[in-house]
């Protein structure tokens, strides 16, 4: 392997592990407000599981294939391999950045304490709430 191979080996894990940083914040996040939903959760890995694989395609058709789709441009050319490696590393930053994003509204915001009710279930004249086992709040 060149080195060019154990860079993208390496921004590829890279990318895994921001991706599933990305799934677990967000859990994290509607876990606490109140919002888990199932299914959200489900796509959200499966698309993963997808842009991962798609990755991991494009990558190895374009080791397969390192000469094809040759395009100059500004005078700097560009092969498949190259753009796979653009585009790796567009993925890497864009999860990058809303990982941090995340990283920030979580680290400045308060964490509700175990009697706090979620928004969507306080207290109003006439329809009180109670906790129903763990975090899980129900109208009665």
């Amino acid at each position: 392997m060149n080195v060019l191979d154990m860079t993208i080996i390496r921004l590829a894990a890279g990318l895994v592990l921001l991706i599933a940083a990305n799934i677990a914040l967000g859990s994290i996040n509607a876990i606490i407000d109140g919002e888990w939903d199932q299914t959200k959760f489900r796509n959200g890995c499966i698309k993963s599981a997808v842009v991962a694989a798609a990755l991991v395609a494009v990558y190895f058709a374009g080791y397969l294939n390192p000469d094809l789709m040759v395009v100059e441009v500004d005078g700097q050319t560009v092969n498949l391999m190259t753009a796979v490696s653009l585009a790796m590393l567009a993925a890497f930053t864009a999860y990058a950045v809303d990982v941090l994003k995340k990283l920030k509204d979580m680290l400045s915001t308060a964490t509700p304490g175990a009697d706090a009710a979620p928004a969507a279930c306080r207290r109003e004249r006439g329809n009180p709430c109670r906790p129903q086992g763990g975090m899980t709040y129900e109208r009665y």
